[in-house]
């Protein structure tokens, strides 16, 4: 009976140490938590907030009067980010709409530039900011030189009217 009791121990610590290195992969494999860290991770700026009655960046767009100092969430797909300091970031718009950017106080929040391509989620209030023809050629010149790319200020004919939102809380997925 003692050598049964020791043949069959010794089975199993045979047995133990030759599955003991798949063990954490089959573990790991099983584990919700190792499925989830996988995915790409989403990214809260402030506090946290109901996204399930965002409005796209096209709706508001579409009637910004409506929408211009109330506060509401707005969804859409980053463009572009502030390469300086990460204080602002532009939602992708139709070429007949006007530029829509999430702006805030440098170091208030930080965007990564990595959230390009990403969608976004914030919630806060629109502003609008009309300007001249002069303001604008500035502004626009600026936003070229902040993305490296070139500006012809003979091109800009026309004043634009910034929509610039003022986030409290943004998630990027």
């Amino acid at each position: 009976m003692k050598k049964s009791i020791a043949l069959s121990l010794s089975k199993a610590l045979v047995l133990a140490m030759c599955l003991s290195p798949l063990l954490p992969s089959l573990a790991q494999a099983q584990s919700p938590a190792h499925e989830q860290s996988t995915q790409q991770p989403s990214q809260q700026f402030g506090p946290a907030f109901d996204i399930s009655h965002s409005v796209t960046v096209q709706q508001v767009l579409a009637n910004p009067a409506a929408y211009v100092s109330t506060s509401f969430v707005v969804q859409g797909t980053i463009e572009a980010v502030c390469q300086k300091k990460g204080c602002w970031m532009q939602f992708t718009t139709a070429k007949d709409q006007p530029t829509f950017r999430l702006k805030v106080k440098d170091g208030d929040m930080v965007f990564p530039i990595s959230a390009k391509g990403k969608t976004a989620y914030a919630y806060g209030q629109l502003k609008a900011k009309p300007m001249t023809l002069e303001q604008s050629k500035t502004y626009l010149k600026h936003r070229a030189e902040e993305q490296g790319e070139a500006f012809d200020a003979q091109q800009v004919r026309t004043a634009v009217t910034l929509y610039q939102f003022e986030p409290e809380s943004v998630l990027i997925r």
